[in-house]
């Protein structure tokens, strides 16, 4: 008889992968971190469902939540209004820093989140020039309004149309010549990789060239937006270093451009804040969130800051999606906040972050192979070098789908170790729910520390 993995290898399509290659394994349940397939197998999942479940699977509080809410209503239209949805929409807006008199738009992935975000920036901007209330910064007056959003090459915000368009990642390759026209790319904040140099001063040249380069494209004319991941998800886990998004801010204010921060991964807990750009002091003019917000019904959400929120009172705001507002995930996302705070996961975040980065910057004095150990809270990565004098790196930006041995050591972990981890990151990925016990992380760990073996190995045999 056909198991229903087998019926899924036939006919489900697999996304970002070659479909003869794709082997799902059947699942039976979940609990907290761990996924146990119907052969009794059971695995550690080390990238808490694509960041999604930052609350590990089956988290009585939010099952019960939505059970309660399947019994009232689980969808109407935004003609009408439910409780979940309404108190989602308020708790949102009071937890953003600032004036809490925002509005917040629903839709179902962070990718469309952003696609929201991208919009309603170039709507605002469209809204500001029909009302005479813009004022060109050194810039000539030469398209109806401003209308491009700058990102950076290290960046991944969705596979959507325009979501991909503003991301640097390779995965944009894949729509090409048709991306979304009017995104330009900046270099990243990296402090291991800072095309700027270290410190203070790299992080100032960084910004002199964001500044140059957002004149040379127009200014407050043609500039709509600065686009960022607060920290660098997908290609490296990068956090900002110290100083870069104070001074990012100052810049969008002085060229009167909008900041949109993307905390689609580092939204919900995950950094340690309820927000990683609380980290660092800042107030964004647009948030985006999704993965875990929603932890086991899709949703995802486009905070608005004032001044854009009151530009749509009397102008259209030009967008829409069906299930947006979704009732039944919007009392999944509400308990999943209360549950954040009443037991007290940001803190335990902090603490438990603060003990895994000094259990992976051992393994750094241990393995050869690791060049740089960095992350917040419980968003952690090991980067693979091939030479730490050089910082050659074993899978470079551009071999996204290359088989590296970044991609050995996360099979052997997945077969020998029974814990997961994405093959196609650019080293190993630390990203366990936020409900993980510190014996589970030293289990990982050690994990880690033999699979670095095969890191190690590789670079004897390249000398």
């Amino acid at each position: 008889m056909e198991s229903f993995a087998d019926i899924q290898q036939r006919h489900f399509m697999q996304c970002w992968g070659r479909q003869k290659e794709y082997r799902p394994l059947p699942v039976q349940q979940t609990d907290g971190c761990w996924i146990e397939t119907t052969d009794g197998r059971r695995i550690f999942d080390l990238r808490s469902a694509h960041e999604c479940i930052n609350l590990g699977f089956r988290h009585p509080r939010v099952m019960k939540a939505m059970q309660e809410q399947m019994g009232k209503v689980v969808y109407v239209t935004d003609d009408f209004a439910t409780e979940p949805t309404a108190e989602l929409a308020r708790t949102l807006a009071e937890l953003a820093p600032g004036s809490s008199d925002r509005k917040v738009y629903f839709s179902q992935s962070g990718a469309a989140a952003v696609e929201a975000a991208i919009k309603a920036a170039r709507m605002y901007k469209y809204n500001e020039v029909m009302g005479g209330s813009q004022q060109n910064v050194d810039a000539p007056v030469q398209y109806p309004f401003p209308y491009k959003i700058i990102s950076r090459y290290r960046s991944w915000h969705g596979s959507t149309a325009g979501a991909a368009s503003v991301s640097g990642d390779p995965r944009r390759w894949f729509m090409e010549p048709l991306a979304m026209p009017g995104v330009v790319f900046a270099p990243d904040a990296d402090n291991y990789r800072n095309l700027f140099g270290e410190g203070s001063e790299g992080v100032d040249r960084n910004i002199a060239y964001l500044n140059y380069l957002i004149e040379q494209e127009g200014g407050s004319n043609k500039v709509a937006a600065m686009l960022v991941e607060t920290v660098v998800g997908s290609n490296g886990i990068i956090p900002p270093p110290p100083g870069y998004m104070q001074k990012l801010r100052e810049l969008c204010d002085k060229w009167q451009i909008l900041l949109i921060v993307d905390e689609t991964m580092t939204g919900m807990g995950r950094t340690g804040r309820f927000f990683a750009f609380e980290h660092y002091g800042i107030e964004p003019d647009i948030i985006v969130m999704g993965k875990a917000l929603g932890v086991y019904a899709p949703i995802a959400a486009t905070i608005f800051s004032e001044k854009i929120s009151r530009s749509f009172d009397d102008q259209i705001f030009g967008h829409g999606q069906s299930f947006s507002g979704h009732a039944l995930a919007a009392a999944g996302a509400l308990e999943s906040i209360r549950v954040l705070h009443e037991e007290n996961l940001l803190e335990k975040t902090r603490e438990l972050g603060d003990y895994l980065g000094q259990r992976l910057h051992e393994l750094k004095e241990k393995h050869p192979c690791v060049g740089d150990v960095r992350g917040l809270g419980l968003f952690w990565t090991l980067e693979l070098v091939a030479n730490r004098e050089t910082r050659e790196p074993l899978r470079k930006h551009t071999e996204k789908y290359t088989k590296t041995v970044v991609k050995d050591i996360a099979e052997f972990l997945f077969h020998e170790k029974n814990i997961y981890v994405p093959g196609d990151k650019f080293g190993v990925w630390v990203v366990p729910p936020l409900v993980v016990t510190r014996e589970e992380l030293d289990w990982v760990v050690d994990g880690i520390d033999e699979a670095l073996l095969i890191g190690d190995q590789h670079l004897e045999n390249s000398l």
